[in-house]
């Protein structure tokens, strides 16, 4: 059981230094909460742009009992971290951060505490246990998946020197509105290349949306340019304008059903169709004998894994005529793959707003696709007003979705692609083609050379039969030539900016 901690860090030398006045004391604790600082981050990229992260305390007692004097000594004896101070009980954990000293990549160490270790791997036995039935995937987790770990020390290393440059170069937030400091980013993506090089694999199927989370997903992008599977590239295949794609299923009448969790009542499940009746049943069993006699092989809500707290709109009762041309305009353009670009356009031209790359439009997208409908009185809510100009029944259709709660349209989503990604695509890939290596990272999937074309086909062939029209499906290879590319256009910026 592998845990990670500051490579500077003498947790020996400065443990003897200083020895702790607290019993029971182990230092493998200490060095746990060490490494939550880093590992939390690395499993939940919504606070990585954040200065102190979040632990929650429940469950860190959970594993430590006395937790608190653990912390207590690492932060006022040791002075290893410090915190926040802030926590609001049921909205936020105390968070905490290494000094500056210790913001450094991080080294491995073993677990030697037996009764700890178990516990521990009890914990991690429960997340095997929640991909034990996608084994198809996980069994490509093994020896032969590598990373140029050396190359990647010496990328970040310059990385990071070139964007401490120049807060220009530093990458933001849109959503947060903050910056991501790039010592964090640079120890993340140290940290998550060296699990991997361990083999110290991480995968677990969350209980939300159902993702399949792995250190392929936890790890950036550009970093995975220096994985290769048995000494080949791996090629990605991914979704263009995945969310937006997905969402034009959101539009067909007969994908919708309601499901309905009242307290004192049997529970039901109610379905609508064109005509104006309802039908209701008592099981899925039902529900999908009906859908089986639809003459249709597109997808449908009650395939979809979904959390039984979610109550859904009844959207079989938007009247046909709702499904008019702004449908099809918003259709057109998702299907082609231009909606991002007829986007940043009408920003620039009808708002004066200019996004420097696809990776801003993409957030201001998701800005007007995913927060809430109160929102939209906001000043900095320009493009969700547009949005809703240029697009008004697909506005009001999401907005309809989120009217209880604004995560329930991304929630949808990501299970929808969850489904037809995994249960659906990869699926049928392991079973037509055994030997092929498949490795998904939520709307992509990446594979070999040698398999890269069946995959393609069957991506294409799934999701045109679930979502109704075809996806755009772009290629992208990893290697670690885009990695030296990458670093080149950050020495020219830097150039430019010295000049």
């Amino acid at each position: 059981m592998r845990i990670y901690i500051p490579e500077n860090l003498d947790i020996f030398e400065l443990t003897h230094n200083n020895p702790p006045s607290f019993k029971p004391y182990k230092l493998d604790k200490l060095c746990y909460i060490l490494h939550l600082i880093n590992a939390i981050p690395l499993m939940d990229k919504d606070i990585q742009s954040e200065d102190f992260v979040p632990i929650n305390a429940k469950k860190l007692q959970d594993k430590i009992q006395n937790y608190k004097k653990y912390l207590n000594y690492l932060e006022h004896d040791l002075q290893i971290i410090e915190s926040d101070n802030h926590y609001v009980v049921g909205e936020k954990s105390k968070g905490f951060r290494f000094v500056e000293e210790f913001r450094t990549p991080v080294k491995s160490m073993q677990v030697e505490d037996f009764t700890f270790r178990n516990k521990l791997k009890a914990h991690k036995n429960r997340k095997v246990e929640s991909v034990k039935h996608l084994d198809f995937l996980t069994k490509w987790f093994n020896d032969k998946l590598q990373i140029d770990y050396d190359y990647i020390n010496d990328f970040l290393v310059e990385e990071h020197n070139l964007k401490m440059k120049d807060k220009a170069f530093w990458e933001y937030d849109r959503v947060r509105k903050k910056y991501k400091h790039p010592t964090n980013q640079m120890i993340h993506a140290q940290m998550s290349a060296q699990r991997l090089k361990w083999q110290d694999y991480n995968l677990m199927l969350d209980d939300n949306v159902y993702r399949f989370h792995t250190n392929l997903t936890n790890m950036p992008s550009r970093i995975r340019n220096a994985v290769t599977y048995d000494g080949q590239k791996l090629i990605s295949l991914d979704i263009k304008n995945s969310q937006p794609y997905l969402s034009t299923i959101l539009l067909s009448r007969d994908f919708w059903i309601v499901q309905k969790f009242e307290p004192n009542k049997n529970n039901s499940l109610s379905i609508a169709f064109d005509e104006p009746q309802s039908h209701y049943f008592s099981s899925f069993k039902q529900i999908n004998k009906v859908f089986n006699e639809i003459e249709s092989d597109k997808l449908n809500i009650s395939q979809i894994n979904i959390h039984n707290n979610d109550s859904y709109i009844m959207l079989g009762e938007i009247p046909q005529s709702l499904i008019d041309n702004e449908f099809q305009h918003y259709i057109d353009l998702v299907v082609s793959g231009k909606l991002y670009e007829f986007l940043a356009n009408a920003f620039k031209q009808e708002l004066g707003i200019e996004l420097k790359d696809r990776k801003e439009v993409k957030a201001a997208v998701f800005q007007v696709l995913f927060t809430s409908n109160q929102f939209k009185g906001q000043a900095e809510a320009a493009p969700k007003r547009l949005f809703e100009q240029k697009f008004k029944e697909v506005y009001d259709l999401f907005a309809k979705i989120k009217s209880k709660d604004k995560s329930l349209l991304p929630r949808l989503l990501q299970s929808i692609e969850s489904h037809l990604m995994i249960n659906v695509i990869a699926k049928r890939i392991s079973e037509e083609y055994p030997e092929a290596p498949i490795y998904t990272i939520h709307d992509s999937i990446s594979t070999t050379e040698e398999y890269v074309d069946v995959v393609e086909q069957i991506m294409m062939e799934e999701l045109t039969k679930a979502i109704g029209h075809p996806p755009t499906i772009k290629q992208e290879v990893w290697c670690i030539s885009n990695m030296v590319k990458h670093l080149e256009k950050l020495k020219q910026k830097a150039f430019a900016v010295a000049s």
